[in-house]
């Protein structure tokens, strides 16, 4: 039987809200929303078996919503995001939000809902949305995040600084390819296009000698306001902030993916 849960969204937070969903739609158009007591993790993915791109954030639920104690957490599996998130942008002069969510317990662990449908009240606006199910994305256990992306376990990093990461969006933007290459030799970190251009980024390990893909795409992913921190892992990099993660595959065939 489905049930219904009423939240209230706070309103000076609601535009940073959108703002994260919108650069989880740069990922993949199927977002994933786990609320508990404690957070709001929300996260977007790419592949199926293999894990070619992941991104997520995790917030503080009382830093955006207003609510009593919440006796379960919700699962909810937005699709269709970018048309969603579009649509969200219409409420942000309302005065007054809340959130309904309509959803039954799920069949593996009573503690959890699954959301059937998502309702954002604006007052003389309201969002519909219809929930997608859970199968049409990987379930990520926040726990299990943490110790797997924990960057006391990556191999080894490298720093772009800030000026040099903002030329290298500029200089992948020029040609047509989809893929950087990005490598480490006799002490250096390099990132190159085929035939087009190379910029060394950063020092390293003179004894280092590793090779890396990355897709274009992603860069856009990536917070582009201070250096980025590269953490490469035994099949990925990472790029970690505060309240967010960005890891990426570089052993992987990215020529089916859109673009």
């Amino acid at each position: 039987m489905a049930t219904k849960t009423k939240l209230k969204l706070k309103k000076e937070c609601f535009s940073d809200f959108v703002d994260k969903l919108t650069d989880l739609t740069a990922i993949s158009d199927t977002i994933k929303l786990k609320i508990d007591n404690k957070h709001i993790m929300m996260y977007s993915t790419l592949g199926g078996q293999v894990l070619l791109a992941f991104k997520n954030y995790l917030l503080d639920t009382k830093e955006y919503l207003d609510y009593e104690d919440l006796e379960y957490s919700i699962d909810a599996v937005i699709v269709n995001a970018k048309k969603f998130v579009k649509n969200l942008n219409f409420l942000m002069q309302s005065d007054k939000l809340t959130i309904d969510i309509t959803h039954k317990a799920s069949p593996d662990d009573e503690s959890v809902m699954i959301a059937r449908g998502i309702q954002i009240n604006g007052g003389r606006l309201k969002v519909n949305w219809i929930a997608g199910e859970h199968y049409e994305i990987r379930d990520i256990d926040k726990s299990i995040l943490q110790e797997r992306l924990d960057i006391r376990l990556r191999k080894w990093n490298f720093i772009i600084e800030k000026a040099d990461f903002t030329d290298i969006k500029k200089l992948s933007t020029i040609n047509d390819g989809k893929l950087l290459n990005i490598s480490a030799n006799n002490g250096k970190v390099t990132i190159s296009e085929s035939a087009a251009w190379e910029l060394q980024i950063a020092d390293c390990d003179p004894d280092k000698n590793s090779n890396m893909i990355l897709n274009k795409k992603f860069l856009k992913s990536i917070d582009d306001s201070k250096d980025v921190d590269f953490s490469i892992f035994e099949n990925f990099m990472l790029v970690k902030d505060e309240n967010t993660n960005l890891m990426l595959s570089y052993e992987q065939d990215f020529s089916e993916e859109d673009e």
